[in-house]
């Protein structure tokens, strides 16, 4: 059926197959199942809402709400949020029950939550298992990780996102099983790698896209298997180096190669999708997948619709950044949980229904900074029975207030639109914003105190030429004039591999990486060699050359 959006006005078509997966995942208290109703916004605008409930780029000194320590956390002073560090939260001196409510019956649902949610503190940053990882969000399993958001099991990672099982890298986005690389995204075991973009099995290259089991390799496009080519042609080994030594320290050179390298991009053929190893799927960016329907930058996924950036879930519908999880529906941030819906940010807990910052929780509703509760309501305790008593009649509330079946509203983020996620896929001026009634952060961080600033054309081209007390500088980003510092560690990597301390900030360098990826659109188009019908999230006036999967595997191999 066609549905107009109610917030884009849109057009959109709700499949049967929808409806189906929307009543799979409908939840069930006390033996009566709850349908969810087919929802009343676009798919993109559904993914706007939630990830207008993400920051994991901006960091901000707060202090902890009980005991006062200096601390890191995704919420700046001005907001007045109630934060806690790790301890205090998980300690007997932090009860989130002391913060209960009853249900008003008279009033909305989502605006008796925010009230409660306002006074709730919660944890100052998300991150668990972790060994000298404090700058990370939404990460887990880290050792010695610096400025990651959705960073698992790695060591010495710094600056990535959404990255797994890698080591000894900076600047990733979307890797897994990666050793010494920098600035890469969308590739997988790859080692000694600089400037990849969709590449796999690769080694010691540069500037490649859709390579793979490629070693030595520099400006290539579209190769198999291949040793010492550069720019798509075959050379020696000299010539490799040669030209690897000159990209790390010329920028003149560099420059000018990376026009060529664009070049030979463009001309080769790419795939209508980016799939990898799946089966019944569609979508982009999709690797070792199943069942997987619109869904958009998914690794090891299974019988899911409508996931934007999903790592190891089965069952899930209109998620996004959910890792582990299970018969999950409307959810943002989520991580090793299962059975719930309309959740943002929540750990290890099961059966959850509009919860907020909640972990290892267990069959409750509405509930902010949970942890360790069962049976609670709006941060009240309940017995079981009253428990599958009140909760449906509460749902049968939200039902004639239009509520039951649509996540928060973006009202209830916590953040500025332009700290989240959402202004990075969905890019909205100030004015725009505010004319929805949504927040917008004029929240500026404090200079560095007496700290020296120095131009990025005052620094040396080799790394072999800076001083250590670059570390005592501010570096001047070219693109947003603003000043950032660079670590030890990131000092150490750049020597490390030979090369120049970069010209842009770590956030401007992130948005780099994120606007060189497809929107998540698919569009209907045709293969430009055989001219089958096709699905792809190349708009059909971009200018690169698109097949059909069958074309392009017949052009690469």
């Amino acid at each position: 059926m066609q549905q107009s959006c109610s917030q884009c006005s849109t057009s959109f078509e709700i499949m049967q197959d929808d409806l189906d997966f929307q009543q799979k995942l409908s939840p069930t208290i006390g033996g009566k199942t709850f349908r969810i109703p087919p929802p009343t916004h676009c798919p993109s605008c559904r993914q706007q809402r939630r990830c207008a409930f993400r920051n994991d780029q901006h960091y901000y000194r707060n202090a902890c709400s009980l005991c006062k320590k200096s601390l890191i956390s995704i919420y700046s002073l001005d907001k007045k949020i109630p934060v806690l560090c790790d301890d205090c939260f998980w300690s007997d001196r932090f009860d989130p029950l002391q913060y209960g409510v009853e249900m008003d019956f008279s009033r909305p649902f989502f605006e008796q939550f925010a009230e409660m949610k306002a006074k709730v503190p919660r944890l100052a940053i998300f991150h668990t298992q972790s060994e000298n990882a404090e700058y990370t969000v939404h990460s887990s399993r880290n050792r010695n990780c610096y400025m990651g958001s959705s960073v698992v099991d790695c060591e010495d990672v710094h600056y990535s996102d959404f990255s797994f099982l890698s080591r000894d890298c900076l600047d990733l986005f979307s890797c897994e099983a990666m050793e010494l690389c920098y600035e890469c995204l969308l590739s997988d075991k790859c080692f000694g790698c600089d400037h990849l973009e969709l590449c796999f099995n690769t080694s010691d290259s540069m500037y490649c896209f859709d390579c793979k089991g490629c070693r030595s390799c520099i400006g290539c496009a579209g190769l198999r298997n291949k040793s010492n080519w550069i720019l798509n042609v075959p050379s020696s080994k000299e010539q490799y180096e040669a030209t690897a030594a000159k990209l790390k320290i010329d920028p003149v050179f560099r420059r000018e190669f990376e026009k060529k390298f664009q070049a030979v991009n463009l001309k080769t053929p790419k795939p209508a999708v980016w799939q990898i190893g799946c089966e019944n799927s569609s979508g982009n960016y999709l690797t070792f997948s199943k069942n997987v329907q619109q869904g958009f930058n998914m690794k090891h996924c299974e019988d899911c619709r409508y996931v934007f950036e999903g790592h190891r879930d089965t069952d899930c519908g209109d998620i996004m950044r959910i890792g582990l999880g299970e018969m999950l529906y409307e959810c943002a941030a989520i991580v090793e949980s299962r059975f719930s819906a309309f959740c943002n940010l929540t750990y290890q807990s099961d059966n959850l229904l509009y919860c907020d910052n909640c972990q290892a929780t267990s069959t409750s509703f509405g509930c902010m900074s949970g942890k360790k509760n069962k049976y609670c309501i709006l941060n009240k305790q309940y017995t079981k029975e009253q428990y599958e008593e009140l909760v449906p009649k509460i749902i049968e509330h939200m039902m004639k207030s239009g509520e039951f079946g649509e996540f928060f509203p973006v009202t209830l983020s916590p953040y500025g639109y332009n700290e989240t996620k959402a202004h990075e896929w969905f890019p909205m001026k100030k004015d725009e914003v505010i004319k929805r009634g949504w927040r917008w952060s004029d929240y500026e961080l404090p200079p560095p105190e007496n700290v020296k600033t120095i131009p990025t054309d005052k620094l040396p081209n080799d790394i072999r030429d800076i001083p250590d007390d670059v570390l005592q500088w501010a570096i001047i980003c070219e693109t947003a004039g603003k000043p950032f510092k660079i670590i030890q560690q990131e000092l150490n990597f750049y020597r490390k591999k030979g090369l120049s301390v970069p010209h842009r900030g770590p956030q401007q360098r992130h948005r780099d990486r994120i606007a060189k990826q497809n929107p998540f659109k698919l569009h209907a188009r045709k293969c430009m060699k055989c001219s089958r019908d096709i699905q792809t999230t190349y708009a059909p006036e971009r200018p690169e050359i698109v097949y059909c999967e069958e074309c392009y595997l017949k052009d690469v191999y």
